[in-house]
């Protein structure tokens, strides 16, 4: 069978991450929608020039729902980053339910029956949304929640110790917002615990990794290379049954509502959610991330 992933939203991050599964050869086909006029056909005209220069074939296709029925993922990346206001992601409340409110019903229609996968902001409150909207189990709707944020503590750790980012292992937790936090019980530097480690200093590696993303924003005003890469690794892991291990956004039963928290993804979404040995401290960072999520998915559906 065909590998077929779609793409809803091709802005920075949706054609940034269209680009990555054309030229990896992650799919044989991609469709690609969004809802400017002309704009899927012209970035479907765009990336099939790359196709020459490629060892591998993408069928790429635009605007046409109907082709998602069999596709193994779907990528969400519609809404509107310009409203971003001060940095704080959920600014994007009112243009992400917008864009889902126009997109699941026509995704339903189609008869889809994969995998879900969430960029948009606030990521959290997208997947629990989703999760609302689609007649799917909540297993197969996820979004990249905290990963992203992993990667930049990653980042941040490897420049400090002066190792490679390969070698640091761990965790950011939480909303993939403002109430994210560094699990450093998690994390490993060349597998010894960060925390043993003599120059291991907490306060400004969490400012590091925290503030990484805002860094590229307020220059950019957008951000796209990571979270593509990202949103491919997880597809990925789904079409391949790759049982991996993300700390993205997926439901926790115990709080109610989606979030960032380590999930092992296969063919189906979410297999299994590995067990958090977090300090007491964590714990209750954790739990307040969880009802600020909550608090901003109620201001969604108050939305109408």
């Amino acid at each position: 069978m065909a590998r077929t992933i779609g793409v809803i939203g091709i802005g920075h991050v949706g054609v940034t991450t269209s680009f990555n599964i054309v030229t990896k050869g992650l799919a044989d086909t991609l469709v690609i929608i969004d809802n400017k006029p002309g704009w899927a056909e012209a970035e479907r005209l765009d990336l099939a020039d790359s196709l020459g220069g490629l060892s591998t074939y993408t069928e790429i296709v635009a605007n046409d729902y109907s082709r998602l029925r069999d596709a193994d993922v779907v990528i969400f990346s519609g809404g509107d980053i310009s409203v971003i206001q001060n940095g704080d992601r959920n600014s994007e409340i009112k243009s992400t339910k917008a864009a889902i409110d126009d997109a699941a019903p026509q995704l339903a229609a189609s008869g889809f029956h994969g995998v879900l996968i969430d960029i948009s902001n606030p990521c959290d409150v997208a997947v629990t949304y989703w999760q609302q909207q689609l007649n799917l189990n909540r297993n197969q709707i996820i979004g990249t929640g905290t990963a992203l944020d992993t990667y930049r503590m990653r980042r941040a750790v490897a420049a400090a110790m002066h190792v490679n980012v390969a070698d640091v292992r761990g965790f950011n937790l939480g909303e993939h917002g403002e109430s994210q936090f560094t699990a450093w019980s998690t994390v490993r530097v060349n597998n010894d615990p960060i925390t043993d480690l003599p120059d291991f200093n907490m306060k400004d590696l969490n400012e590091a990794a925290r503030l990484g993303g805002w860094q590229i924003f307020s220059a950019k005003h957008y951000t796209n290379f990571g979270i593509a890469t990202i949103a491919c690794e997880m597809a990925g892991a789904v079409m391949s049954d790759a049982h991996r291990i993300f700390p993205c956004s997926s439901y926790d039963d115990d709080y109610g509502v989606s979030i960032g928290h380590p999930t092992m993804i296969g063919r189906g979404g979410v297999i299994s959610h590995p067990a958090m040995r977090l300090t007491s401290d964590e714990v209750q960072k954790y739990a307040h991330s969880a009802t600020t999520i909550k608090e901003n998915l109620a201001k969604l559906q108050a939305l109408g």
